[in-house]
């Protein structure tokens, strides 16, 4: 019923592991796998096991196709360069509409060997307003070309490597200079290269108007993209045979039921398999299907561009842009009349939602609000800037939109509905006012608080700004921050304490003061020793529900650059009152339940529990060795015991077998 082979040197699972149908427990953590892929690994065991056993029942296909994606600036020829790659030949049009959204256009041509390659060009829009939703497109294993435009000094190299490094976990990237009218560029090749040399590879030349060196381009793209490393990997037969029926079909989308037809029609019967199968194919992009979505649950986008389209379509209407985001549902409609909206106008409105591209305004039913298009000057308003709670994130590189999003996930709390701008808003709850502005020059987020209850409201924002940072991890590994930014805490000595501009020090710097039994740390401005961990209880909330939007934490203390969600901890103090001995059988379940844990539940029950270094093995060592470890240490230690554990499973919705009653 168990299987361990972690920390071996397997690249890819055999499918005769699929046969093993008692099997309760399959660590295979810590190997370098090709196969399965890392969409279906990041699921989990039983994801795992379930694809193993399809690939056994069905039989396998090898796929030679791969996704190349090109960005930049708007106008720098991407879509030229996408066109040129099909057709040489092809004339280009100085009227040429710029992308707007995303265009996918599939590229085949002969390997070496023989075999027919396809590439499924991305060609993105370049404007500001597209970068949104780069989070959603700019996937992993695919390989990319930044376009410049030699003519206008206007691409930002440093940012489209960074984005395109952070979202695709260091793909391979060529930068394309577009000499047009054969004006040189000169770029600094050698420094790029040193500071992205995980993933910038490549610099080309080329003139689009008269193809110079679009050939050597070519040539050097087909032979790259040949190489990623999922190229070749075999799936179930059904889900390639799936696929293609899919992406034949010239709908734009179809209905859940109808993606059922399909799968049955291809003696693909299992709802899990289907559900399965669709969710991979959401994970890649070849369409959209949000499972977990109460609208969009019931639709499979199959042309992922067009619901992009749509999208972009409502947000470059020039009323929405010249009102500063604001529109109507009646705009929409009119805006989406065509044909192809016209049936799908909820559910297009829901994919901006779920985009976090704007939100209804609370007490103005139908009205809705793009944060990207506000007016750049925030209103006018009063401050007390008397004991304000002051707080920063700073970033080594700060993705477009997280303010936004900040500003989406809370509008709810935006005061009176007015006080929210493009590069800041702010949020009242109770008598608390909490100000979050943006300053993307110095890559930083600073918020402050004022009135009574800081520390909760402060909780509460940075809890939902955590919930962001999570959201750029790798889901082969969800406790490894691909987000590099430092937490900063304000000092509270005699000169520091209520000024708008205090000392501050990194969040991680005063963990590791306090793990290494430094208790005071010194000021920079006034050189006085503070106490770490009353700079800490300044900041830090106690109580667990600060809002309902709260949501628990996963992450693991073995990478604490973040702030971390408060409250947990009050669950084991209250554990730690109760005292009794467990059962034999409630040992036993309690066992079970840690080992099937999946893992990022896992870690964030050690995060609560909070052992101290050295208790558990290394997180890349077997999930069934650190639980043992975890349980051993709790029974072991003064004032948790196993009811701490008990209690932090069920604040986490865990479900657990039935306990008697100690009281």
């Amino acid at each position: 019923k168990q299987l361990d082979i972690s920390l071996n040197q397997f690249n890819t699972l055999p499918s005769e592991i699929g046969k093993l149908t008692s099997l309760k427990q399959f660590d295979f953590g810590g190997n370098p796998l090709e196969d399965p892929p890392p969409e279906i690994i990041a699921k989990g065991s039983l994801h795992v096991v379930s694809y193993l056993r399809q690939q056994l029942e069905q039989g396998r296909e090898y796929l030679y196709e791969a996704k190349f994606l090109i960005v930049g600036e708007g106008g720098a020829g991407k879509t030229s360069l996408a066109k040129k790659l099909l057709n040489p030949h092809y004339e280009l049009d100085v009227q040429e509409c710029s992308t707007e959204g995303i265009d996918v256009i599939h590229w085949e041509f002969k390997l070496r060997d023989g075999t027919t390659f396809r590439a499924n060009i991305w060609d993105f829009g370049g404007q500001e307003i597209y970068h949104a939703t780069h989070q959603f497109f700019l996937t992993k294993r695919s390989l990319y070309a930044l376009v410049v435009d030699v003519r206008q000094d206007n691409t930002d190299l440093y940012y489209w490597l960074s984005i395109v490094n952070l979202l695709s976990e260091s793909s391979p990237v060529f930068i394309v200079k577009n000499e047009k009218q054969d004006r040189q560029c000169e770029v600094n090749e050698r420094q790029l290269k040193s500071e992205f040399m995980d993933s910038l590879e490549k610099v080309c030349t080329t003139n689009l108007a008269d193809n110079r060196g679009l050939n050597e381009i070519k040539i050097a793209i087909q032979n790259r993209i040949a190489q990623l490393p999922h190229v070749g990997t075999p799936l179930p037969k059904k889900w390639v045979e799936i696929r293609r029926t899919l992406e034949m079909d010239e709908r734009n989308y179809i209905l859940f039921h109808e993606y059922i037809r399909i799968c049955e029609l291809n003696e693909f019967t299992q709802i899990a398999n289907q559900l399965q199968l669709s969710e991979y194919l959401h994970d890649l992009g070849v369409c959209l299907h949000f499972q977990k979505d109460p609208v969009l649950k019931h639709f499979v986008i199959l042309k992922p561009e067009w619901g992009t389209a749509a999208v972009y379509k409502a947000l470059d209407t020039k009323a929405v842009r010249d009102n500063c985001g604001r529109f109507t549902r009646i705009q929409l409609n009119e805006i989406w009349s065509e044909h192809q909206y016209a049936d799908m106008r909820d559910e297009l409105l829901q994919l901006m939602m779920r985009f976090k591209l704007c939100y209804e305004i609370p007490g103005c039913s139908q009205h809705y609000i793009a944060p990207q298009l506000l007016g750049i000057n925030a209103p006018e308003y009063d401050w007390n800037d008397s004991a304000n709670l002051i707080f920063r994130y700073r970033y080594d590189f700060m993705p477009k939109g997280i303010l936004t999003r900040i500003i989406v996930e809370l509008h709810e709390y935006i005061e009176d509905q007015q006080l929210v701008w493009k590069t800041g808003v702010v949020l009242t709850s109770g008598s608390a006012r909490a100000e979050v502005i943006e300053h993307y020059p110095r890559s930083e987020i600073r918020i402050r608080v004022s009135g009574s209850d800081q520390k909760r409201w402060l909780s509460a924002i940075t809890h939902e700004l955590e919930k962001i940072h999570r959201s750029y991890n790798s889901a082969d590994n969800p406790t490894e921050n691909r987000l590099r930014y430092q937490t900063l805490i304000p000092c509270n000595c005699s000169v520091c304490i209520g000024r708008q501009n205090p000392h501050d020090y990194p969040y991680k710097v005063l963990q590791q003061f306090l793990r290494d039994r430094q208790n005071t740390i010194q000021c920079q401005k006034s050189y006085q020793m503070v106490d770490v961990r009353r700079l800490l209880d300044d900041i830090l909330y106690g109580a667990l529900d600060v809002l309902p939007m709260q949501e628990s934490m996963s992450r693991s203390d073995d990478d604490p650059q973040s702030f971390p969600q408060q409250g947990i901890s009050s669950i084991v103090q209250t554990a730690q009152k109760q005292v009794y001995r467990p059962s034999r059988q409630e040992r036993l379940n309690l066992i079970q339940t840690i080992n099937t844990l999946p893992k990022p539940q896992f870690e964030e029950l050690v995060y609560a529990l909070n052992p101290p270094p050295g208790i558990l093995p290394s997180n890349i060592a077997a999930q069934g060795n650190r639980a043992s470890e975890l349980l051993r240490w709790a029974e072991g230690a003064k004032d948790i015991g196993l009811p701490a554990i008990l209690e932090v499973l069920e604040a986490m919705n865990v479900p657990l077998s039935p306990r008697p009653d100690h009281s």
